[in-house]
């Protein structure tokens, strides 16, 4: 977040969708790619000083937040860009940071950057000299994060950026948000990545255990899945050391012979406040968490009701089916907390499953999401 020195980007939400329109097509693609394409072909690009590259009309906008501005007629390469991509919600945040006062949102707002960035301290708003923040230093690659409507809804998040798991930056101050690592988060700083190595789909039956394994752990990045516990059932398949869990989701349960892919077994990776709403929805009881947290699916699931809680037949669901690609899920405190986000999933948006039930959830669509159900994108 070190837009707080871009002198020229000046941000009013009147501008947010502008509609003064300039051409250059490499940056479009550049700036664009901080997001999925199913999102960016119908969002407003902006170039840094808030000119419109390209027009759009889904509410979303992107913009290269690099305060060193350019090296040349054209950005470098994204990462060096550093674009995010934010709803309205998000816009109102950059303005409360550009100004140095404390944001007041409507709701909650996910941020897209799979770029990454060059570089900041984890701990001081504006801090962008490696010297300077020592050990704090963090270079990201591709995350997604999450604003929160109160910074201090965060509170109970851990800080540490070198455990692979979703951790808060600027911790105490109005502007702390949750950093949410996605494959890749670690090429620009190996050094701070709690696992490396070799983490490939192993050539063994899908009823193995090695493959199992990967199957359910790859849920995750593969920095976290290598440290997280696997449990098959009720058998502990591996024992992990980050205090996350992988496991296969799938409620039809395990065909004879094996899953056929990841995707069918539908894993998911979750801290211990995961387990807890786990253990809630699978009771058929409100879940108690002691905060909201991070789900990761990035191998999908094999399809349900977007409204109904365990309504797994597609003709039953009707127009409500969606078969998911690649995700992560935001499991809120209380479900009411997601009242204000939108529940459609054809718009390539984050939105809200189970509106109205105590299992309500923000699924957050990334890279691949509709490959499934192609019918269902953008």
């Amino acid at each position: 977040m070190k837009f707080l020195q871009l002198s020229a980007f000046v941000v009013t939400v009147s501008a947010f969708g502008g509609s003064v329109v300039k051409t250059v097509n490499s940056d479009i693609a550049t700036i664009a790619a901080a997001a999925p394409d199913f999102l960016t072909k119908h969002a407003t690009i902006h170039e840094g000083d808030m000119s419109v590259l390209q027009a759009g009309s889904n509410g979303w906008s992107c913009i290269p937040f690099q305060p060193r501005g350019k090296q040349g007629d054209n950005w470098s390469s994204g990462h060096y860009a550093m674009p995010a991509c934010l709803d309205k919600n998000g816009f109102a945040w950059v303005e409360a940071y550009m100004a140095g006062k404390t944001p007041k949102m409507d709701q909650a707002s996910v941020w897209y950057m799979l770029h990454g960035d060059t570089g900041e301290d984890n701990t001081k708003p504006g801090v962008l000299d490696k010297t300077e923040a020592g050990d704090h230093w963090i270079e990201s690659g591709p995350h997604l994060m999450w604003i929160p409507k109160q910074a201090e809804n965060l509170d109970n998040f851990p800080t540490d950026f070198t455990k692979g798991e979703p951790y808060t930056m600027f911790k105490g101050s109005p502007f702390a948000h949750l950093m949410i690592p996605m494959p890749g988060y670690y090429d620009y700083q190996p050094a701070s990545s709690p696992n490396t190595g070799s983490f490939e789909e192993p050539d063994t039956p899908h009823t193995s255990a090695d493959w199992k394994i990967w199957a359910y752990s790859s849920a995750a990045p593969k920095e976290l899945a290598m440290g997280a516990t696997v449990v098959d059932g009720t058998t502990v398949l591996r024992e992990g050391t980050n205090g996350w869990t992988c496991t296969a989701a799938q409620p039809r349960g395990e065909p004879e012979g094996g899953y056929e892919s990841a995707h069918q077994a539908m894993p998911a990776c979750f801290d211990s406040v995961g387990a807890q709403w786990m253990q809630g929805y699978m009771g058929g009881v409100v879940p108690e968490v002691d905060r909201a947290t991070v789900v990761y699916m990035l191998h999908g699931d094999t399809g349900e009701d977007n409204t109904k809680p365990g309504v797994m037949s597609k003709e039953e669901a009707g127009d409500n089916w969606i078969e998911s690609g690649p995700h992560i899920m935001w499991m809120p405190k209380q479900a009411s907390d997601l009242d204000g986000f939108p529940t459609d999933f054809r718009k390539g948006e984050p939105y809200v499953m189970f509106k109205g039930s105590p299992y309500a959830h923000l699924m957050i669509p990334v890279d691949g999401y509709y490959d499934y159900q192609p019918s269902a994108a953008p």
